[in-house]
């Protein structure tokens, strides 16, 4: 018989086919192919494997093999609530787990209740910051990277504020600003995708409150954006790359003076490197007399080649930017 860790290596190489028809051997070999089988779990309706949910909640030996867990549940196949109680079940038992992915109905929060994932360092799911997805982060002390309430509505109440032990390491926020409110503060978040709701100067002055200083953002406002800059550069000083996205009608769009006021609250940040607003990115350079390396940002965004001599902003011509982290 081979030791445990050599047949987890041999099982690591081997296609799915070949790790079921090695399972049939022997039992040595059965354990270490549903080791790795189960290891990383992906379940759409597309590919038509729901039935392992069903097979995770049931034997629970296999569940505590999962390491990462993804499922997608698209509109047109939503399952009834006894598919997510099986769902629930299989969950419990991922004991191991390090990654979570849910893509389902959004008001299924109820089915993380009792759940703790020590291990788990990301989480990403559709529902909103109720008291079951609060009391969930409490049981997920690893946690970097989360990702919640993606679509929140502007009628929601306040998300509950998280307990301050919950997911202290939290490095990595995407959702709405409605959820970032109630999780960033007093935690060391860095990098921040507001994907619903409105980063107002009050979101902006609770995101500041993160311990570690955010150096990404990305989000969606409707203040004017000069304005909006100058608060940011007082609140987030350790800001490195920003998007926005305005929704604010300015008169004065076409103006040189817009692009100048842009420029001279841009000037404002110690440490930013990127810019860009509803598509269009601010071009930048050092400060050649200045020993802290703080840039000079350029009076107009950047224009591609064959555009220059047009006084119309194509958002299409910009070449596109990072959010990737």
């Amino acid at each position: 018989m081979l030791p445990l860790e050599l047949m987890d290596a041999v099982c690591e190489n081997l296609a799915p086919a070949d790790l079921a028809r090695l399972s049939y051997t022997c039992s040595s070999a059965h354990q270490a192919a549903q080791r790795q089988l189960y290891r990383h779990v992906s379940i759409s309706s597309s590919r038509r494997n729901m039935s392992v949910v069903l097979t995770l909640a049931r034997r629970r030996q296999i569940a505590h093999y999962v390491r990462t867990f993804s499922i997608e549940l698209d509109s047109h196949s939503t399952p009834f609530r006894p598919f997510y109680l099986q769902l629930s079940c299989a969950l419990s038992g991922m004991t191991e787990l390090t990654s979570l992915h849910l893509s389902a109905d959004p008001t299924a929060s109820w089915i993380l209740e009792g759940i703790a994932f020590p291990r788990m360092v990301h989480f990403a799911c559709p529902f909103p910051v109720d008291s079951h997805v609060s009391n969930f982060l409490k049981r997920t002390p690893a946690l970097l990277e989360l990702e919640v309430d993606p679509t929140s509505c502007r009628n929601e109440p306040p998300a509950p504020v998280l307990a301050s032990s919950s997911v202290p390491l939290l490095r990595q926020f995407v959702g709405s600003s409605r959820a970032a409110q109630a999780i960033i503060p007093s935690r060391p978040v860095q990098s921040v995708q507001l994907t619903a709701g409105d980063l107002t100067e009050e979101v902006a002055t609770c995101l500041s409150d993160s311990t570690a200083g955010i150096a990404i953002l990305s989000a969606r406002t409707s203040s004017a954006p000069a304005a909006l800059l100058q608060l940011l550069s007082q609140k987030m000083q350790c800001l490195v790359h920003v998007r926005l996205l305005a929704t604010y009608t300015y008169p004065e769009a076409h103006y040189i003076t817009f692009y100048e006021h842009i420029a001279g609250a841009l000037n404002a940040f110690p440490n930013l490197q990127t810019f860009e607003l509803s598509g269009m990115h601010w071009g930048s350079e050092e400060r050649k007399d200045s020993s802290d390396r703080q840039r000079v940002w350029q009076s107009q965004p950047m224009k591609s080649e064959s555009n220059s001599t047009s006084e119309s902003l194509d958002v299409d011509s910009y070449s596109d930017l990072f959010y990737a982290y």
